[in-house]
């Protein structure tokens, strides 16, 4: 079967099971049914099975017991993880669905704590970018982008507004972005975070702060996101080197 094939059949199973289970339809604790089962009910494969349940259990909507089978959480709450800071690769697997609305865009003079992270000199012009994530229209997540103006020049509003905007930004500009450096914590809201997604008061919230270089080591742009914590976490796989003596350190 074609990968492309395949990874929509998964998909499918998992959005599937996913109401259910988030609808009430399969109540918390329930045990769900067999791998086979599971197999003649969509008509799919074994392996497109096992990957969507995969799917349900990185979101924390399922819990599989070695010998026992595989049941619905206690307490279901879907939970999009991030997986070494993948923000498409993530989405792609788990919320397919999701849209990005882009609520404002500008030229703006950089202001002394963007210009020391792009390492410019303030009032140097930058574009400026709020792009808002939704979920069955409700707000899960935005951003605010800042862009070096050389290097955003042929942007437009529908290039800002591209979910997958990492891959249009280098090919509308012909750049090369080379890595980043990455800050993560959880932070208290503030007024405007509730304005933008809705949140309560003090309802904390996951702000994730990236600066983009080009291979010269150029900054090129910082991107300041905010995820609601009740819908997303911060996973990572890290490999761990073993040391000349065979110990890991």
């Amino acid at each position: 079967m074609p990968d492309t094939i395949l990874s929509s059949a998964y998909k499918q199973v998992a959005n599937s099971l996913r109401q259910q289970i988030l609808s009430g339809e399969v109540a918390p604790g329930e045990r769900l049914p067999t791998e086979r089962d599971l197999c003649e009910q969509f008509a799919a494969s074994r392996i497109t099975v096992r990957r969507a349940l995969q799917i349900l259990a990185d979101e924390m909507l399922i819990q599989r017991r070695h010998g026992s089978g595989t049941f619905v959480s206690p307490t279901p709450s879907r939970q999009i993880p991030l997986l070494n800071t993948d923000f498409i690769g993530s989405i792609s697997a788990h919320a397919p669905d999701m849209q990005r609305q882009l609520d404002s865009w500008e030229w703006r003079a950089a202001t002394i704590d963007i210009a020391s992270l792009l390492n410019i000199d303030s009032e140097d012009r930058v574009l400026f970018a709020r792009r808002i994530d939704l979920l069955a229209d409700t707000p899960v997540a935005y951003d605010e982008v800042y862009l070096i103006e050389k290097l955003a020049n042929r942007l437009d509003k529908n290039d800002l507004g591209e979910l997958r905007f990492l891959e249009r930004w280098q090919k509308v500009q012909d750049l090369r972005i080379d890595y980043l450096t990455q800050s993560i914590e959880a932070i208290s809201t503030e007024p405007a975070h509730r304005k933008y997604l809705g949140v309560k008061k003090n309802q904390p919230l996951l702000k994730e702060i990236d600066v983009f270089f080009l291979e010269s080591s150029v900054a090129c742009g910082v991107f300041f996101s905010y995820y609601r914590s009740d819908l997303f976490r911060l996973t990572s796989t890290i490999r761990v080197k073993p040391t000349n003596a065979g110990q890991v350190s």
